[in-house]
């Protein structure tokens, strides 16, 4: 998967209970940022976000399919976090998701590049907690098929970015099936467009 603009597109394929083989692929154009893509036929796309403000956090995430369709949408509020370890906790509930749903093919996206950076090579970190969260999202990734994982720009994001923040207007943690709120819609509908 290459995109436009100077990125780093990375590929890991767990296989259950074997190696993990890592390829990076990197490409520099001079072009538009990249948007949102489906992803391929079999596979389920988790583009995901966290939010911190002074006092609390939240996350957010989608899941859609290759045709782009909407499967699944999840907002929470959490606990006080840094926006870096928001971003994996909405990772980790993603893939909480993923396997609770039976989906095993899955590419993740978010627009923190240092997320990927972190789940996806070896990074050094002081913060006990990122290794915390980055060990328990590489353990249950280990239980995928296939998981692809890539950076993309905020704009490309703005589904899951929104569904972040709606997680600080909810009391609990909520999921929507099948069918998402208007707002929502309305965003799916452009990232379609561009597809």
């Amino acid at each position: 998967m290459i995109h436009n603009g100077l990125t780093s597109s990375i590929r890991i394929y767990c296989i259950r209970r074997q190696s993990v083989y890592l390829s990076t692929r990197y490409s520099h154009h001079n072009a538009k940022p990249p948007k949102w893509k489906k992803p391929e036929r079999g596979c389920v796309k988790l583009n995901f976000d966290g939010s911190s403000r002074t006092k609390k956090a939240s996350i957010g995430g989608v899941y859609r399919n290759h045709e782009g369709a909407f499967l699944l949408g999840y907002s929470e509020r959490i606990e006080k976090a840094t926006s870096c370890v928001a971003e994996l906790v909405a990772v980790k509930r993603g893939l909480e998701l993923a396997l609770e749903n039976g989906w095993l093919k899955v590419w993740i996206e978010g627009d923190a590049k240092f997320v990927v950076d972190l789940l996806l090579k070896p990074t050094r970190v002081k913060s006990k907690e990122h290794v915390k969260h980055a060990s328990e999202i590489r353990m249950l990734a280990s239980l995928l098929d296939q998981f692809d994982a890539s950076h993309i720009s905020r704009k490309g994001n703005k589904v899951a970015d929104k569904l972040a923040k709606l997680g600080y207007d909810i009391n609990k943690p909520t999921i929507w099936r099948d069918v998402p709120t208007a707002d929502i819609a309305r965003l799916l509908c452009d990232d379609a467009a561009d597809n």
